[in-house]
């Protein structure tokens, strides 16, 4: 991880090992500020326009030549299209360069960015942010190489720190707690179960100012959480749930809570899964581990909205004593619920936190993230998550706070019609509603729960895992998926008061 950022002037001494310029597509020379800093790093960037280099998104090139006793590169980067970029294609631009300084050992870049900022469709703040998580994070790998190590990055800039250091510490904290998302999702099960999840989640937490406690089975059952316990009955592992509370004492503010499905292993249960890719089931969590990451957040930025992060923790296990298709369930809510599939786990525990949230705290909006189904991943892939609920400000603002933060999302529609293909024979619902519509029908059942409440559910199941086809900046694994989104919706929320 990039622990030193500094912000200099570009006409500042070149101390760094490298240089990167970044280029917009259609540009055919380096600017006058750019071609300053090139000479100072050895004036070997120009040459790379005459050698074909169009600036695609993510396109680099490098030279590298001996000044003194000391190897020093330059480095120009593909910017793409200048007057469509966003801050999901700035950063997986970023991420190529950073992933090539890794590659050759760079300890310490600069980056001149006023090119970034000239014309673009974005502001400078936005623009920074961009590239700064991109550079931390594209630092953080699966299996850690010691030798890759960038640990310093000049920003390079006519822009004054009062303009632009606020971008940059809030990316500097994205990035710490993205990265602290990752690792949460790669550990295997054997090392993360439901009360080591919580009990690290409560100390991270806690450290930033946010009040917390973690439920355990007796607590669980008492607050009549069956869904909770009938998923996690075949574990071992004994299910907890974790309630993080911040700001909870400003009254005048609009009070949000982010529910995340926390199933730290998940088999199918007795519906068994296959045994490809079951491996990957460790990173069921995902939606638990972004929303308690963005609640620590809001702490540390001091947002004004009060935020109650809560997680239901399980393991989906197949034993003697789980739960059996055709079993029926009374969740928190009242409403039965007849299991068809115990693979459909995942609404289950969310309908009780749901209800949970909504009898505790009446609060202004529900938001729930979760890797749900693999229905999101065939119909919007890996890039984009899909939004569903029953409040159509809310939908609106969770698409723009994707927007801005470059963690899209895309609404998909939810009304009666859906939740009649979940109504029951033997109870109110069922927890399967078949292969039709599966990502509208999973999130119907949770939204039974919300009632009246403002509700806006999330399925990440897509976007929380990078097989290797993710952006530049991603490692395998755990992508770090929803924190920004959720981050960027809360300063949303915060700013409607």
């Amino acid at each position: 991880m990039i622990r030193n950022i500094a912000l200099q002037s570009p006409t500042g001494a070149a101390r760094e090992q490298a240089l990167v310029i970044p280029v917009y597509k259609g540009t055919r020379k380096l600017s006058s500020g750019a071609a300053r800093m090139d000479r100072a790093f050895g004036g070997v960037g120009a040459v790379f326009f005459s050698e074909g280099f169009s600036a695609e998104r993510g396109e680099t090139r490098m030279a590298s030549i001996k000044r003194g006793r000391r190897l020093v590169h330059t480095v120009l980067v593909g910017l793409g299209d200048r007057t469509n970029a966003t801050p999901e294609e700035l950063a997986d631009a970023a991420g190529a360069a950073a992933k090539l300084l890794l590659q050759h050992r760079v300890e310490s870049a600069a980056i001149y960015l006023d090119d970034l900022f000239a014309g673009a469709s974005l502001d400078a703040g936005d623009a920074t942010h961009a590239v700064v998580k991109a550079f931390c994070l594209a630092c953080h790998q699966l299996k850690p190489r010691p030798s890759a190590r960038l640990t310093r990055l000049t920003l390079r800039t006519t822009r004054s720190a009062r303009e632009l250091s606020p971008a940059i510490q809030r990316a500097r904290v994205l990035a710490e707690w993205m990265v602290r998302v990752r690792d949460w999702v790669n550990l295997p099960a054997n090392e993360l179960g439901p009360a080591s999840f919580t009990g690290d989640a409560k100390r991270a937490l806690v450290k930033d100012g946010v009040t917390c406690r973690v439920l355990t089975r007796k607590q669980i059952e008492a607050e009549g959480m069956n869904g909770v316990l009938a998923v996690g009955v075949g574990s071992r592992e004994e299910p907890r749930f974790l309630v993080a509370e911040h700001a909870l004492a400003k009254k005048n503010w609009p009070l949000v809570c982010l529910v995340g499905k926390g199933v730290t292993f998940d088999s199918g249960g007795i519906s068994i899964k296959p045994w490809e890719k079951m491996n990957e089931m460790k990173s069921d969590m995902a939606g638990a581990a972004s929303v308690i990451a963005a609640t620590a957040m809001a702490a540390q930025l001091e947002l004004p909205v009060r935020v109650v992060a809560i997680t239901p923790c399980v393991e989906n296990m197949p034993d003697g004593n789980a739960f059996r298709p055709g079993d029926v369930i009374k969740l928190k809510s009242g409403k039965t619920v007849e299991v068809l599939s115990t693979d459909a786990e995942g609404r289950l525990i969310l309908a009780d936190a749901v209800a949970y949230a909504r009898e505790h705290y009446q609060p202004s909006i529900i938001v729930d993230m979760a890797t749900l189904t693999g229905g999101v991943l065939i119909a919007l892939g890996t890039r984009v998550a899909g939004i569903m609920g029953n409040s159509a400000r809310d939908l609106d603002d969770m698409r723009a706070a994707g927007e801005r933060s470059g963690e899209p999302v895309w609404p998909l529609p939810l009304d009666e019609r859906f939740v009649a293909m979940i109504k029951g024979e033997v109870s109110d619902y069922k927890n399967y509603g078949g292969r039709n519509a599966s990502v509208i029908t999973a999130a119907a059942l949770i939204g039974t729960s919300a009632e009246k409440t403002p509700w806006v559910h999330i399925d990440i199941a897509g976007t929380s895992w990078n097989d290797g086809s993710g952006y530049s900046y991603q490692s395998r694994g755990g992508t770090g998926y929803g924190v920004d989104l959720l981050l960027r919706f809360l300063e949303i929320v915060a700013s409607r008061a």
